[in-house]
């Protein structure tokens, strides 16, 4: 029995030591924007609105190019598990050249945003100051992106504590630069909410001189390379990774939707819906961690030609994150109230409303939880298949077809209002959850089949 159980208790340590660190380095990505927030808060409502409003469309821009050079973890690990490590070099190499082609794009739409923002009738103010923040931050879209392709080559060489430990020195550094270029100290000019967007900037870039140190200085096979054999490999990012910045669409779409009907229902119902959903962002960074795990632990098995190992660490880290979500709802069902103390007065009349729906949501999010952390984890395994159309489609009908119609029926045909919102959502990620590990379950089997197959014909045993 030992024998049998040290495998699984082997890929525990092993998931549980990538996703940790990553769970980490996602939670102080969080901080780095609360500290924007509230830096930016003392100024007034206007430039908190527009570093709000300016840095949601820049992360959302961002972070959709990031899902498409996310397939450099899956490729560059499954290299590096069969020994090729010169690919994993050149992947990440092409990885970087497809980082310099979407950062293009992406200051383009920033640069254009404001004007399109006054057009749609913002208020002439509020608009100005939304392009003064989007001026200053677009221009660390490059630095962004490059952080992101040499984050997933380390983590796909398991180097994961850089990961971290990057990010976290970042949190201070973010904050002092924040306050020197918002308030004007240390001699710096006082440029209110565009010196946070300054800041932000600067921190991509400096964390990109981090990480490229970083690559320099630790010993590796796998160096980066830009010389012209790379281009080969930009088509095969391509494939893999654009269905996983369309996924990755899909998801914020349907959020961002759901924020827009929750605010026809009125303030309460929205600063609810913001207050749940900041909650779950936090839990979710745990299950987030151990889908970028799966993702290298099941594509460095398969590079070794082991398809069986490969199935065990999705299993593994699916079990891991459902436990670990399982736990957070039974804290949102045992203190919603508390919860929402962090956010709000309990004790002033003017949040009653408010109070009384985010308790209602928190119930809500307690199952909810459960089936988003799952799925991530999920559609991370399966990115270490190099299965991404397959779970693109199956978001596409769970999160619109299902979860997005059913919020809008219940919401407002069926009067739940606020409530019927989140039951649609909960609905939409129970669909995508148990579809992609019906599909995980189907591309385990049929890679360990499609091993196992020549097997048994060379030793005459197959039917």
């Amino acid at each position: 029995m030992t024998a049998e159980r040290s495998p699984l208790a082997a890929e525990i340590r092993a998931t549980v030591a990538v996703a940790a660190p990553l769970a980490i380095a996602n939670l102080a990505q969080m901080a780095i924007a609360l500290t924007n927030t509230l830096m930016v808060g003392h100024l007034g409502a206007v430039p908190l609105a527009a570093a709000g409003l300016g840095g949601a469309l820049y992360f959302m821009l961002v972070m959709l190019c990031q899902g498409v050079l996310a397939a450099v973890a899956p490729l560059a690990a499954h290299a590096i598990g069969a020994g090729d490590h010169p690919t994993a070099g050149r992947v990440a190499g092409a990885g970087l050249v497809v980082a310099a082609m979407l950062a293009a794009p992406v200051i383009a739409m920033l640069t254009a945003l404001p004007w399109l923002l006054a057009l749609l009738g913002y208020d002439p103010e509020l608009a100005a100051e939304i392009a003064r923040f989007l001026g200053m931050i677009r221009w660390g879209a490059p630095a962004f992106l490059g952080v992101a392709v040499l984050r997933f080559l380390l983590v796909a060489m398991f180097r994961t504590r850089i990961v971290m430990l990057i990010p976290l020195l970042a949190i201070p550094v973010n904050g002092l630069l924040n306050w020197m270029l918002i308030f004007g100290h240390l001699g710096m000019p006082a440029w209110g909410s565009a010196g946070s967007g300054c800041a932000s900037a600067i921190v991509q870039w400096l964390m990109l001189l981090c990480f490229a140190v970083c690559m320099l200085t630790i010993p590796t096979q796998m160096p980066v390379r830009l010389a012209v054999r790379v281009l080969s490999e930009i088509p095969r990012i391509l494939r893999l990774g654009l269905p996983i910045g369309v996924l990755l669409g899909l998801e914020v779409g349907v959020f961002a939707m759901t924020g827009i009907l929750m605010g026809l229902l009125g303030a309460d119902a929205l600063g609810a819906h913001q207050l749940v959903l900041n909650v779950a962002s936090v839990t979710f960074m745990v299950p987030l961690g151990l889908g970028q795990a799966a993702t290298v632990r099941v594509a460095f098995q398969l590079g070794l030609g082991a398809p069986a190992a490969a199935r065990r660490a999705g299993y593994v880290a699916v079990a891991l994150g459902a436990s670990f979500m399982v736990t957070m709802a039974l804290l949102l069902l045992l203190m919603p109230r508390t919860i929402a103390s962090a956010y709000v007065s309990l004790d002033d009349p003017a949040n009653r409303g408010l109070i009384a729906i985010a308790v209602q949501l928190l119930v809500i999010a307690a199952l909810f939880q459960i089936f988003d952390g799952v799925q991530v984890i999920a559609v991370g395994a399966l990115r270490g298949y190099r299965d991404t159309a397959v779970p693109m489609l199956i978001a596409a009908i769970g999160y619109w077809a299902i979860g997005f119609a059913a919020s809008w029926l219940l919401a407002f045909p069926l009067g739940l209002g606020a409530v019927g919102l989140w039951w649609g959502l909960a609905l939409g990620l129970a669909v995508v959850a148990i579809s992609l590990i019906l599909r995980l379950r189907f591309r385990a089997g049929a890679q360990i089949h499609a091993i196992e197959k020549p097997l048994l014909a060379a030793t005459g045993l197959s039917a």
